[in-house]
């Protein structure tokens, strides 16, 4: 039966995410309201249970330079720019601090005008993996920095060398003019 299907279709999905660091959401788009998981709580260190916020308290917990990214990806996703939302943002934590997520979803019901009423989709965790990739980014840098600073100190140390040898012809030309009237 369809129903027999659809549980194990959602038992399979259930095993494929478990023990990822991910968490789910439904965003009402006509009561503006979003249903985060317990699980999407509990990436941000919130008691473990589902909460409804409306859209203001949500974006709240965005930080004010990705709220842009996510409603722009939302605005493509909503006129069909793009086939899902996939946006990294920083979400605040129940600790006060920034913790990276992928925001990712789709709208999965639309209305009999075609207005989107239903846009669901999963966030993950991508802290470690944006620590990671600014470690390799200073990293990366520090590496561009020395190699400059290698270049301007052969660079010194060329122009002292030129220096050196001309002062070096200067004092060999004034002895070879002595030793000539000597």
């Amino acid at each position: 039966s369809i129903e027999k299907e659809l549980e194990e279709s959602k038992s399979f999905l259930s095993i494929a995410l478990n023990g990822t660091e991910h968490g789910e959401w439904n965003w009402n788009m006509h009561t503006n309201e979003i249903d985060l998981s317990p699980e999407a709580l509990a990436i941000l260190g919130y008691e473990k249970k589902r909460k409804v916020f409306d859209q203001d308290s949500f974006l709240e917990l965005i930080h004010q330079n990705d709220r842009v990214s996510l409603l722009h990806g939302l605005e493509n996703h909503t006129i069909g720019a793009t086939n899902y939302v996939s946006v990294d943002i920083r979400m605040k934590s129940a600790y006060g601090h920034w913790n990276w997520i992928n925001f990712r979803g789709k709208i999965v019901e639309y209305d009999e005008r075609g207005a989107p009423i239903r846009f669901t989709g999963i966030n993950y965790d991508i802290n470690e993996q944006k620590q990671y990739d600014n470690d390799v980014q200073e990293l990366q840098q520090k590496v561009i920095e020395s190699q400059e600073m290698k270049i301007k100190e052969k660079e010194k140390n060329s122009y002292a060398n030129t220096d050196l040898d001309r002062y070096s012809k200067f004092r060999m030309n004034g002895l070879r003019n002595i030793l000539k009237y000597n």
